[in-house]
């Protein structure tokens, strides 16, 4: 019998699927792949043509980024298995009505999420609304080891749009 995974990969090939799964990976190991320190002070928003943004608590946290760039996309790139992030572009949103040059100089972005996303290796709680239901979605897939990783992928894209639906829209 084929092993899913051979399975999983012939129908992202023949359906043209892998490099969106793959840019989508990027943004969603971030976490795991910059360490705590730098998941607590950026997010991976989106990826497009070779690029990740990434968006940053602070002008200090978007420096501080810069000067990790290439071991964090040698990293996310060995993850991946494959070249795909070729620059990473990090930004700060000012405060809305204050001109940048008038800030101070340890001013931080008002409408980053005070609770960053857990990275990959810290467990959220697990019975929560989007642990069970992913556990729903994914209990017909008889390969326990691909149900894990597809119920924590499910989890992890309804944590995150419960968080973006909850932020203050300007």
């Amino acid at each position: 019998m084929e092993r899913v995974a051979n399975i999983v990969n012939n129908v992202l090939d023949a359906r043209g699927w892998r490099g969106k799964v793959l840019e989508q990976m990027a943004v969603e190991i971030w976490p795991e792949v910059v360490g705590e320190q730098i998941a607590r002070n950026t997010l991976a928003e989106r990826f497009k043509g070779g690029t990740l943004y990434i968006r940053a608590r602070s002008p200090q946290w978007t420096q501080e980024l810069h000067f990790h760039e290439a071991r964090v996309i040698t990293r996310l790139n060995g993850r991946l298995r494959q070249n795909i992030v070729q620059k990473i572009r990090c930004s700060v949103t000012p405060p809305r009505g204050i001109k940048v040059g008038a800030l101070k100089p340890n001013w931080e972005d008002p409408t980053f999420p005070v609770v960053a996303p857990l990275p990959r290796g810290v467990k959220a709680i697990k019975d929560d609304a989007a642990a069970l239901h992913a556990a729903t979605l994914t209990g017909h897939i008889e390969d326990l080891e691909v149900r894990a990783v597809m119920e924590k992928l499910i989890a992890s894209s309804f944590r995150a749009r419960e968080a973006r639906e909850k932020e203050p829209r300007a």
